[in-house]
């Protein structure tokens, strides 16, 4: 018969090991009861890790965009609403020039309308969205139309006011003005004033903005511009046609003061059009990013049913876990506690 020797502190030892690993394993259990998820994705998973990571990166990537989608369309809501905003103003001063031209309306209230509508028109160009100006294309971060009505004046009052004197050799309030043909004022109308809301004049004296739109990334394959800008065609025509209202209405004779009411007519008429267009064109966009929101929502969600299935864990099993290693870790620190006190004196006579 063979005997070994079994000490007290050798028995102690042995359970001291066995509480360490119950704690750890009691560490995990606990965390994965409170996040259904396994403690350590990699080591249960093994081989199949890749998968998860894969998984995750997809998940993220989707959620990215979606996130981006609903920014990009409340980005849209309000350039939508600020067009709506200048298209509706643009149709009331049609028929106050139509009313006018006809003889309905003083050149007082014009003048009056004219000077309102440009400044509403600044006020929605130089509208901002999540600390964005919406209308400066690219150049989100800089104010892109320069108020025609600021003090001291503005590049852009100054230059209008320059190409009147240099055309006619007065001011546009001076009494000679009533000596202005007909056959004159057209030919600045349509020769001298454009040029001020062309290029270069128009990037110089009115506006800041970039042609260059913002785009964004609206599904995994497709990118698309989101928005429009102060220098478009159509804001081009709406200021001009608010200018020539308010700058060319004094002290014209009828004949004179009826071309400028004529050239105003065309350029609001075109103006509105543009305005239109831009809409249709952002409408689009709008529904394809609700599309394809719609779209990766359903994807993000079924990748996250995978990434559960790898990585989730039986709630109730989990509890169950929990509960039989709290109990062994009691039942060890009793035995530890149990054997520490076990001395050999205790023992002898």
């Amino acid at each position: 018969m063979k005997t070994s020797f079994i000490s007290n502190y050798s028995l102690s030892g042995t359970l001291r090991n066995a509480v360490a690993k119950a704690r750890d394993s009691l560490a995990d259990a606990t965390k994965e009861s409170a996040t259904l998820r396994h403690a350590d994705v990699g080591l249960t998973l093994g081989g199949s890790t890749g998968k998860t990571v894969g998984l995750r990166d997809q998940y993220n990537r989707l959620n990215g965009i979606v996130d981006t989608n609903g920014l990009v369309s409340s980005r849209l809501e309000v350039t939508q609403k600020a067009l709506d905003g200048m298209r509706e103003t643009a149709e009331k001063f049609l028929a106050t020039l139509i009313s006018i031209r006809d003889g309905d309306k003083g050149a007082d209230v014009l003048k009056s309308e004219a000077k309102n509508n440009l400044q509403a028109m600044t006020a929605s160009l130089n509208a901002s969205a999540s600390g964005q100006f919406i209308f400066a294309g690219i150049n989100t971060q800089d104010r892109p139309v320069t108020d025609y009505f600021s003090t001291p004046a503005a590049t852009n009052k100054a230059a209008i006011d320059a190409a009147f004197l240099g055309h006619f050799g007065f001011a546009q309030n001076a009494p000679a003005a009533a000596s202005i043909t007909q056959a004159d004022m057209t030919t600045f109308l349509q020769t001298v004033l454009p040029a001020e809301f062309a290029d270069p004049a128009w990037g110089t004296n009115w506006s800041s903005a970039q042609n260059q739109n913002m785009t964004s990334r609206i599904s995994l394959s497709e990118v698309v511009e989101v928005s429009t800008n102060a220098n478009t065609q159509a804001m081009r025509d709406l200021a001009q046609a608010y200018t020539m209202a308010f700058e060319l209405g004094d002290n014209l004779n009828s004949n004179a003061f009826r071309a400028v009411v004529d050239a105003s007519i065309d350029s609001i008429n075109k103006a509105i059009l543009g305005i239109t267009a831009t809409q249709a064109q952002l409408g689009s966009t709008e529904e394809r990013v609700k599309v394809s929101s719609e779209r990766l929502t359903i994807q993000r969600d079924i990748t996250a049913k995978q990434i559960k299935a790898f990585e989730d864990v039986d709630p109730y099993e989990a509890n169950v876990r929990v509960t039989d290693l709290t109990t062994q870790l009691d039942t060890a620190y009793a035995l530890t506690v149990r054997i520490q006190q076990l001395n050999i004196l205790q023992y002898m006579r």
